[in-house]
């Protein structure tokens, strides 16, 4: 049976893809300033995101008590294999936006997952996925009223799959739900790993 299963995030949008599943979870808000963590290779996303990822789940482990399975996930979007960040400001938006339509960028998301024991122990699985993504060529309009809403300004690369974004997105290679920062199947992955299925709670007791 899954135990408690907790999201460390600061991002709402990954709450909406959990409750997909139709599991009871609760979120953690954490906070974490990526400019300040330490990682082996700031220039690889592979590690960014698997340590970011990590980062984020231990930063609530203080505050959870008794069995209870930790969530942290992390997305970058890379051009060429370097890292764009949130943008800034309007320029900076545009400025992505311009830089990447017309074609192909690749999306990475980490994903790391805690198993916390009742005596204070706890084992980790760390997952890392990339999806390629092609954007639409943009007109100066639609990257114009993009970049006025809220939207990009708390996404990596400046865009959002699961909002508004999505009219800039032509195609899409590999697993959606990596692209919008939560790679569900990954989770299924690692709860298997441990025996914990999923689908216990869609059975309806007879």
């Amino acid at each position: 049976m899954l135990q408690k299963l907790i999201l460390a995030t600061n991002l709402f949008s990954r709450a909406n893809l959990l409750k997909q599943l139709s599991v009871p979870f609760e979120e953690l808000f954490c906070k974490i300033e990526e400019k300040d963590v330490e990682i082996d290779n700031e220039y690889s996303p592979y590690e960014w995101v698997k340590s970011i990822s990590a980062t984020k789940a231990m930063s609530v482990l203080g505050r959870v008590e008794g069995e209870a399975i930790i969530l942290g996930a992390d997305t970058v979007v890379t051009d060429f294999g370097r890292i764009l960040h949130r943008p800034k400001n309007k320029q900076d938006a545009v400025a992505m936006l311009k830089k990447l339509q017309g074609r192909k960028h690749t999306t990475y998301t980490g994903l790391t997952v805690i198993y916390h024991h009742a005596d204070g122990s706890y084992e980790m699985d760390s997952y890392v996925d990339g999806v390629d993504v092609y954007m639409h060529h943009l007109s100066d309009k639609l990257i114009d009223a993009y970049t006025d809403t809220d939207e990009p300004y708390d996404r990596p690369g400046g865009y959002s799959i699961s909002g508004k974004g999505a009219l800039l997105i032509e195609n899409i290679y590999g697993d959606y739900y990596t692209l919008a920062g939560l790679p569900l199947r990954l989770l299924n992955k690692s709860l298997l790993k441990h025996n914990i299925d999923i689908i216990d709670f869609w059975i309806k007791p007879q």
